[in-house]
């Protein structure tokens, strides 16, 4: 309700009354309400991204990530630059998150397809050498996992298909790695592919 509060002060293009509520909000909500609260901080960035500049939005997100859920207000900020073609603005918040929760897979990730979205496969290549030097290794098989995915989707599929085969060679007992990996390449139409890593599957 708050933020839909804020939305009809924009629509009538008055905009430190939306700024007003929003501080409204996050005084009114209860600091249990954590996603309540986190939801306020997110409308608030868009809106100082948007309507505010540079010193407005720094100040709103210093505050957020001391009230809020920093690791999750980083991604977040970092997507609405990428959404607005702030590849530079992007890239220096994914940096920043790196440097407070360099053992977030979760933050690694990002930044590792953000690269293969924007066409930095060297980049996203050096990003995932160095997330599985500061993750731990438990960590390392979902991590390399999306990431095969993620160059199907949006990189090249025939580097999916290397950290796929690396992967397998690697956990050869995780035969669920290659049920996502024929299921994949069934998704993206290449059946051939697919019956050939089928017949491993069940040789």
């Amino acid at each position: 309700l708050w933020i839909r509060y804020m939305a009809l002060h924009l629509s009538l293009a008055d905009i430190d009354a939306a700024r007003a509520v929003a501080e409204r909000a996050l005084k009114a909500i209860n600091f249990r309400l954590e996603d309540e609260k986190y939801n306020v901080f997110v409308a608030y960035l868009n809106l100082e991204h948007d309507f505010g500049d540079d010193n407005s939005l720094n100040k709103v997100f210093k505050r957020a990530i001391q009230e809020s859920k920093g690791k999750y207000l980083h991604l977040n900020l970092a997507d609405v630059y990428e959404e607005s073609e702030n590849l530079k603005g992007a890239e220096d918040m994914y940096n920043k998150a790196l440097k407070k929760y360099k053992y977030s897979k979760k933050v690694w990730m990002a930044f590792q397809h953000f690269c293969l979205r924007h066409d930095r496969a060297d980049q996203a290549k050096s990003l995932l050498a160095r997330s599985m030097q500061s993750l731990s290794r438990h960590k390392h098989i979902e991590v390399l996992q999306k990431y095969a995915l993620a160059e199907f989707d949006v990189g090249s599929i025939d580097r999916g298909r290397v950290v796929f085969e690396e992967l397998i060679s690697s956990y050869p007992k995780r035969t669920d790695l290659l049920h996502i990996y024929v299921d994949k390449e069934t998704k993206m139409g290449y059946i051939p592919q697919a019956r050939h890593l089928f017949k491993r599957m069940c040789s």
